[in-house]
């Protein structure tokens, strides 16, 4: 079992790499670390089972280097599985 993360609270997780992800039921995650804090929308999906559709080209993912907003988003994904979140990714090339 992994010992990444911690829950310090509903939908938040802080990771021992230095980073904390927040779900808020508003339709939008707020990730902060050293370098700051930025957003990314969500929406809930229910087929084929409960889970959280994250765009990745969204919020403040936009302004980010390609290879951030990667790190960013596998962060962001990682932190959500921990919560207990099934997390599908809306792929850009639908977008």
């Amino acid at each position: 079992m992994s010992t990444e993360f911690q829950k310090s609270g509903p939908n938040v997780a802080v990771s021992s790499k230095g980073f904390t992800v927040m779900r808020h039921s508003g339709g939008w995650i707020e990730y902060s670390d050293v370098s700051g804090t930025i957003t990314a929308e969500w929406e809930l999906i229910v087929k084929p089972s409960l889970g959280v559709l994250l765009y990745p080209r969204s919020g403040g993912l936009k302004s980010l280097t390609p290879a951030r907003a990667d790190e960013v988003v596998n962060n962001i994904v990682r932190a959500l599985q921990f919560l207990g979140e099934r997390v599908e990714l809306w792929q850009v090339e639908n977008w």
